[in-house]
């Protein structure tokens, strides 16, 4: 393991985050400049260290190792032009930090000192204060200019449009590449007019007659007239003939499913608004398309026609993919999937999943996102955090320097170039709620030391647990059903070397919602509920058809749900008309 160096503890915690984005180290004027690995920069003259593409910031905070060929030098720190500070280096490496407000997209970071001068730097590394989503400046503390997060319309590049441009398809509110190609004949496909004015309440059958089956895309222009424009109680259903349906809410002016949505000529004194849908399906010889309506208030006044229909062959979408290494992105710049040997990870793609992520296909998956039972109650994730908040009160003290330091993407506790975690021990106290089993996870490494007895050790509720210096990580789940949990942990080194821990996590594995006591974390495995859960069947410890189980008790399924697992997931539709458009296509 590299030598880590300090890192000062601040206290409190910020949203700061690391900058992994790729940087440009280059020479200003042809001086001589030396790179290993992207983590020793050696230089015998001025240079640079650029980033571009930065998110919404305000704050920069940067921090790294240096020292220089001489017992003392000057390095001058310019960003983007702007003189940032003028720190003193030494023979030996020492930790420097420097903090500002700043928020330019592009970054670029000059290092200056005098001729004659060797200058080394290690670990550099770059955070940023982010704003708050959907804002790209907020010097002030606040939003000083929203992006288009608000955009209820269609995004295309730096555009809100009301429709996609030519040689573009929505999809759900974003404007994607797309070659489609009209089939010119389509109109002798139909079997009758389309022309003709339905209430809302009826259905319309379209009849197709092909000469051979083929997939491709069916696109429908609605005319809708209604006394009020935007309303959700008025719905078109369309019957595709893979067993799917498409429901649309011409009075919502969403545009989650439609192509293109506005207003068109008055008709029988009531309000129009056009809508248009794009509907991939498999059509046959013989193909017949039901389109439904249906009206929540039977005396709401409302009627719709089909006032065009064209039929497209297969097209293929392509997106634009601004993430290194990423073979297949989808809408909005997401990256489906990585190319060979890298695994998707928060919108990026990898060569390794980080510790505490499982594999799942060519994905990294958090923990918590994952395995829903689980409470991530403490985990050390940046050199920002309170040491008492990750490990607890100090409980045995040698008056030892122990410090954060980050490197390569990751936070360590003990590592600094002046730290001794040899006997120090930490106590914590937590308040766990109802669990059935705790979980705790970190990576060790006991350096330099000389005794084969000499170990990192932690003690839940008593029980003992050593960590011997052949051991580099420790995953160990606990059955324990106590409130009160009492954790100590501390390192035991004799005489020369330290310890070091990262990637430090502990998780409760919780109880189904309003559960006293279990054994695991489904329904089934729960022996007490809390009582007097209303809308709860007690008998099967489950909530009664028509309710799902929440934190906040029995919660009502969605609209026309039967049974339902939660708000999102319906079991069983109801047996009702209003069923047929709300539930049934998203079952």
């Amino acid at each position: 393991m590299q030598l880590l160096f300090l890192f000062f503890l601040i206290g409190g915690y910020y949203s700061w985050h690391p900058i992994l984005l790729s940087r440009i180290i280059e020479p200003i004027d042809n001086e001589n400049i030396i790179i290993q690995d992207d983590y020793l920069i050696t230089a015998e003259g001025n240079f640079s260290i650029s980033y571009q593409g930065l998110p919404g910031y305000r704050e920069l905070y940067l921090v790294f190792d240096a020292k220089t060929n001489k017992s003392q030098s000057d390095i001058l720190i310019i960003v983007n032009g702007v003189k940032r500070g003028v720190i003193q280096l030494e023979g030996e490496y020492n930790q420097f930090h420097l903090q500002f407000q700043h928020q330019a997209p592009n970054v670029v970071i000059q290092i200056r000192f005098e001729k004659q001068t060797k200058v080394e730097i290690r670990n550099f590394n770059m955070f940023i204060k982010e704003c708050q989503k959907g804002c790209k400046y907020c010097l002030s503390g606040s939003c000083d200019l929203e992006l288009f997060e608000n955009c209820n319309k269609l995004r295309y590049k730096d555009q809100c449009l009301e429709e996609c441009p030519e040689g573009t398809i929505a999809e759900y509110n974003s404007c994607v590449q797309a070659s489609l190609t009209e089939i010119e004949q389509a109109k002798t496909f139909l079997q009758e007019e389309l022309n003709t004015i339905q209430k809302f309440g009826g259905e319309k059958q379209v009849k197709l007659n092909f000469e051979t089956d083929f997939n491709g895309h069916l696109e429908i222009v609605f005319n809708c007239y209604s006394k009020q424009v935007t309303n959700w109680d008025q719905l078109l259903k369309i019957d595709l003939m893979n067993g799917k349906s498409q429901v649309l809410y011409p009075f919502l002016f969403t545009y989650w499913n439609l192509q293109s949505q506005k207003f068109c000529k008055s008709k029988f004194e009531l309000e129009c608004v056009q809508v248009r849908g794009l509907f991939e399906m498999d059509f046959l010889k013989q193909n017949q398309i039901n389109i439904n309506s249906y009206s929540k208030k039977i005396e709401q006044t409302g009627f719709w026609e089909i006032e065009s229909l064209k039929i497209y062959n297969v097209g293929q979408r392509s997106y634009e993919c601004e993430i290194k290494n990423c073979s297949q992105c989808s809408y909005h710049n997401q990256c489906a999937k990585c190319a060979e040997g890298f695994y998707v990870y928060q919108n990026e793609c990898i060569k390794k999943c980080p510790f505490y992520t499982v594999k799942y296909e060519s994905s990294c998956i958090n923990l918590d996102e994952k395995h829903t039972d689980i409470n991530l109650l403490v985990r050390l994730v940046s050199p920002f955090q309170d040491i008492k908040e990750i490990l607890g009160q100090i409980s045995f003290d040698l008056t030892e320097k122990i410090s954060f330091r980050y490197e390569n993407e990751t936070t360590f506790i003990g590592g600094g170039l002046l730290d001794q975690w040899r006997r120090t021990s930490f106590s914590k106290q937590m308040n766990l709620g109802k669990h059935y089993a705790i979980r705790i996870m970190f990576n060790i490494s006991i350096e330099n030391s000389s005794l084969e007895s000499d170990s990192f050790i932690y003690s839940i509720d008593g029980r003992t647990f050593n960590v011997y210096k052949n051991t580099s990580y420790v995953d160990h789940t606990i059955n324990h059903n106590k409130n009160i949990l009492n954790l100590n942990l501390g390192c035991r080194i004799s005489s020369n070397g330290r310890c070091v821990i990262s990637n430090y996590y502990f998780m409760t594995m919780k109880c189904s919602p309003l559960c006293q006591s279990c054994t695991g974390p489904s329904q089934q495995e729960c022996k007490v509920y809390q009582s007097n859960i209303e809308k709860f069947d007690y008998q099967n410890n489950q909530c009664q058809d028509g309710y799902y189980l929440s934190d906040n008790g029995c919660q009502v399924c969605s609209q026309g749900c039967l049974i339902c697992q939660n708000l999102n997931k319906c079991l069983k539709c109801q047996d009702t008309r209003e069923a047929e458009f709300i539930c049934k296509p998203n079952l």
